[in-house]
């Protein structure tokens, strides 16, 4: 190999990029990786030699790399939320001890941008109403949107047992519950075809269609001193398969 190319393989030994020379930041060799894959800057581990490479500037001497698609910051809550001072973020899990406006709506570090994806909401503690689902909006992070008024595609639970199933962001249908703790709500997302199921506990709740081509940042609600929220992300495969099975034939009936 020559001495000022950088090659870039993926796990299975295919070559993603070759470069030559060598680009001068991880930022822009990863921005090439991004056009060749499709796989965003943000979601990329490239390892050198059994590390991951983490230094801003390369150099020039060429090497070789693996690209790791990570999704962890796509179920990794933002702390660089407005108002982070509310808020008590580890990882995917979220509580809100500190909360002194009437609510904070919280996003994750990175959207999806494309493909099938599955997630749980686990609603280890709700104080009163919760919203869950995905936003093509950054700008409803923080205090400023109510539940009632966010751009976005939510399930709804309130403390004395009344869910909303989702409709479009402007309205929703409510069917009866009752909401304990634990509850998991059940999200499958088609980033391709723009569609969105939810079910709680695998029972399917509803699906709709979202417009548009924005990515979809996954979203919830804090609404009291006593929320607790954990987001999971299982691979596809790892999902409860009568769950995935549910929210996948639901979301066949969005046209």
């Amino acid at each position: 190999m020559s001495t000022d190319l950088v090659r870039v393989t993926n796990l299975a030994g295919t070559v993603i990029v070759e470069l030559q020379p060598v680009p001068g930041t991880l930022r822009e060799l990863k921005a090439e990786v991004e056009k060749a894959s499709g796989i965003p800057v943000a979601l990329q581990k490239l390892v050198k030699g059994g590390d991951v490479l983490e230094e801003l500037e390369l150099g020039s001497e060429g090497f070789e790399a693996i690209c790791v698609k990570d999704e962890t910051p796509m179920f990794t809550w933002d702390t660089m939320n407005p108002d982070i001072e509310q808020l008590q973020i580890e990882g995917s899990v979220i509580r809100s001890p500190d909360l002194h406006s009437d609510y904070v709506n919280v996003l994750t570090q990175e959207p999806i941008q494309k493909g099938i994806h599955y997630y749980e909401f686990v609603l280890h503690k709700v104080g009163d109403e919760q919203w869950c689902g995905v936003t093509m909006s950054p700008e409803m992070a923080g205090r400023r949107y109510s539940g009632r008024s966010l751009d976005a595609w939510c399930y709804y639970v309130a403390m004395w047992g009344v869910e909303v199933a989702p409709a479009e962001a402007s309205g929703m249908a409510r069917v009866p519950c009752t909401h304990r703790e634990r509850n998991v709500i059940n999200m499958l997302v088609d980033g391709d075809k723009r569609i969105v199921a939810f079910a709680l506990e695998g029972r399917v709740q509803g699906a709709c269609k979202i417009p548009g081509e924005e990515p979809l940042y996954v979203l919830t609600h804090m609404d009291t001193k006593l929320d607790h929220v954990e987001l999971r992300k299982p691979m596809l495969e790892d999902a409860p398969a009568e769950a995935l099975h549910a929210l996948s034939g639901a979301l066949l009936d969005i046209k």
